[in-house]
């Protein structure tokens, strides 16, 4: 956690340090994120195979072995672009197996009615670590150089090898039979497709993304003719940020019981800064319809982990996963362009209210399917309702 916070200000100014060029950092930067969508799909097929311990462990000693060797290239003087994209896409790939391994690992370690306080906390200590991370590692890029963050940032990455090693684990129960990988993969499809609740809350999460993605771009076009605008955009990030800590708190300690009618409820809270933004709120408005926009984000997020952890069985939790990750990130390369397009289509201010309302009839929508808004808790330990779909 503490590498992957580390990893984008020490790859930048990495980069830049070798080469001097913006467009050299974009084709790093997307030599990691190409690998980590297209075998993405691959991570959860083995995360179901193989024990999620060790494909972890294995994942994050790649990453160790490629910011290290990053960081040492930058050290020698001799880093050359297609080396420093041979590596990011390593680590890329790497990232895809990790990712959907993670998700059954937490269901491994943690009692079925702790499920949601546990994905709390670790939404909590990532989002701490994500604040932090950006922070060390333009310390250690400013006093000693990037070469020097990058290795710190391979060394993160070996110790979580470390205390991943120290977890001591019940065997996984005997899935079905295995079968081909593409079979596997139509499997992992079924488990998603024959849940109506499962495939619309990702196509769901796929429209909430994207606006949030449009509130990044047209935000701070909004406030962009005001007096001290940065200042007031940079409060308003800062509000997000906190909001999302509180949202990661309030799930620990706020139990539902019907996760999914919450977690839309929740979503509802980002509507405010859309709108506020859209009228030309003053930004201490703006600042408080923040911090409720992070708290959408993030209390939902530990909501819907634990839906998934507790209704989807053990043997296709990670193939399930990995959908889930597919259809987060996917967007994410386009989702500025949208913006764009909507700012093009119906001015700044109106696209945000347009963002708002496409938002409160997604949220709501979705509560008109029954599988969603009748999606309970599970305080018992069985952890596996369902059969898993036989692949063919």
């Amino acid at each position: 956690m503490t590498g992957s916070a580390l990893t984008p200000v020490a790859m930048a100014f990495g980069v830049l340090q070798a080469t001097g060029s913006a467009a050299d950092l974009g084709l790093v930067l997307a030599a990691y994120t190409v690998p980590m969508l297209v075998f993405m799909l691959a991570g959860g097929v083995w995360a179901d195979r193989l024990p999620r311990q060790r494909m972890m462990m294995a994942a994050d000693a790649v990453r160790c072995l490629t910011q290290t060797a990053f960081g040492v290239l930058l050290l020698a003087g001799h880093a050359r672009l297609w080396e420093m994209v041979l590596l990011q896409a390593f680590a890329g790939t790497a990232a895809a197996f990790y990712l959907p391994a993670s998700m059954g690992l937490t269901k491994a370690t943690v009692p079925n009615e702790l499920l949601q306080e546990a994905n709390g906390l670790l939404a909590l200590t990532r989002n701490v670590t994500f604040t932090v991370g950006p922070l060390v590692a333009g310390t250690i890029v400013a006093f000693v150089g990037a070469g020097w963050a990058l290795v710190f940032d391979g060394l993160t990455f070996g110790g979580s090898v470390f205390f991943l090693s120290l977890l001591r684990l019940a065997a996984r129960p005997a899935g079905p039979a295995r079968s081909p990988f593409l079979a596997e993969v139509r499997g992992g499809w079924r488990e998603v497709s024959r849940r109506t609740w499962v495939w619309l809350s990702i196509i769901y999460y796929m429209v909430f993304n994207l606006i949030f993605a449009g509130v990044q771009v047209l935000g701070p076009a909004a406030v962009s003719g005001r007096a001290h605008a940065a200042l007031g955009w940079g409060a308003v990030a800062a509000a997000l940020s906190g909001g999302e800590l509180l949202g990661n708190a309030l799930s620990v300690r706020i139990r539902p019981r019907r996760l999914l009618v919450a977690s839309r409820y929740g979503e509802l809270l980002a509507i405010p800064l859309l709108v506020a933004l859209g009228l030309g709120a003053p930004v201490a408005v703006l600042v408080v319809t923040g911090v409720l926009m992070g708290v959408a984000i993030s209390f939902p997020d530990a909501l819907w982990l634990t839906a998934l952890q507790q209704h989807i069985p053990e043997a296709a939790l990670s193939r399930v996963t990995s959908f889930d990750y597919l259809g987060s990130f996917v967007l994410r390369p386009v989702s500025y362009t949208v913006a764009a397009g909507a700012v093009a289509a119906f001015g700044t201010e109106r696209a945000l209210i347009v963002g708002a309302v496409v938002l409160a009839a997604a949220s709501v929508g979705t509560l008109l399917v029954p599988s969603v808004r009748h999606l309970s808790r599970v305080d018992s330990p069985d952890p596996d309702p369902e059969p898993v779909a036989e692949a063919s």
